[in-house]
């Protein structure tokens, strides 16, 4: 997988893992807790492929946002100064294709967590992240058994 792929992986991924809490929390199922369970652990493998398309207009906003010709391009730019920021003020994560996919969708759903927890101040300041929404009712499957 390359580098561009990995990204879109990371943000398809957390915009399904997003969407799919979204659901649970909606569909109120008897018998199926979630106490203490993180659902990027509990999402089915098979992404959603609304989750991945979401990803892909996502991938060509932020490159004209930031005037980029890819997601590599902007992942590299940010890792160089990444690289030359003090190790404690990196932010908590390892600055990974997938993480920074991760992160990059999080910031951009408007979740309490983004690039700057991740990967610090100097990652944060380098992206423009435009706003996407996406939640339970963007899934193209109702996982929960509940109708739309």
């Amino acid at each position: 997988m390359n580098l561009h792929d990995e990204i879109l992986r990371g943000m398809a991924r957390a915009f399904f893992a997003s969407a799919y809490a979204d659901q649970y929390d909606e569909a109120d199922k008897p018998g199926f807790r979630m106490s203490g369970r993180d659902f990027m652990d509990v999402i089915p493998g098979e992404t959603d492929p609304a989750a991945l398309h979401a990803a892909r207009t996502f991938a060509m906003g932020l490159c004209s946002e930031n005037h980029c010709v890819a997601l590599d391009e902007l992942f590299m730019r940010c890792s160089a100064t990444h690289s030359y920021e003090p190790v404690r003020r990196r932010g908590d994560r390892e600055l990974t294709p997938d993480l920074f996919g991760h992160y990059l969708a999080m910031q951009a759903m408007g979740h309490g967590v983004g690039l700057r927890d991740a990967f610090g101040d100097v990652v944060y300041q380098a992206v423009k992240v435009p706003y996407v929404e996406f939640g339970g009712y963007s899934l193209e499957r109702d996982y929960f058994g509940r109708s739309h």
